[in-house]
């Protein structure tokens, strides 16, 4: 847990349970998709760029298909417009974080401080800090 903690950028606030799954998985997205990290900071650049597009692409699809649900129906424009917000800050947070040649992967800070891999929190949680660590 400590290469955690040294290595986080400054972390995503997210809120509520459709979010917080809807926030992860875009992050993860975009990690996945940069894979290990250019050491070239031009290359690196680019790769997170086409990664960042490209999740974000998909998880727009998921929405315009109807797949992003809150219970059995699909989230309302208003709604997606409002967590726009919160993917457009993973996305900044994501490029901040990513410096080094790594692979980076997502974590979740918890309201206590302490910190697990994405979805391995122990209890299902409405609050969580979404935060970019190197491997």
């Amino acid at each position: 847990m400590l290469a955690f903690a040294a290595g986080a950028a400054g972390g995503v606030a997210v809120e509520g349970v459709p979010q917080i799954g809807i926030a992860t998985r875009h992050a993860r997205c975009i990690v996945r998709e940069i894979g290990v990290a250019p050491a070239e900071d031009g290359a690196r650049a680019t790769r997170v760029a086409a990664a960042v597009k490209g999740c974000r692409a998909f998880t727009e699809g998921d929405f315009t298909q109807g797949r992003v649900l809150l219970g059995d129906r699909p989230v309302n424009r208003r709604w997606w417009g409002r967590m726009q917000v919160t993917l457009d800050a993973v996305e900044a947070d994501i490029v901040a974080a990513v410096i080094q040649p790594k692979q980076y992967k997502i974590i979740w800070e918890l309201p206590d401080g302490g910190r697990v891999d994405a979805y391995n929190a122990p209890e299902p949680l409405t609050v969580i800090k979404l935060l970019t660590v190197p491997l």
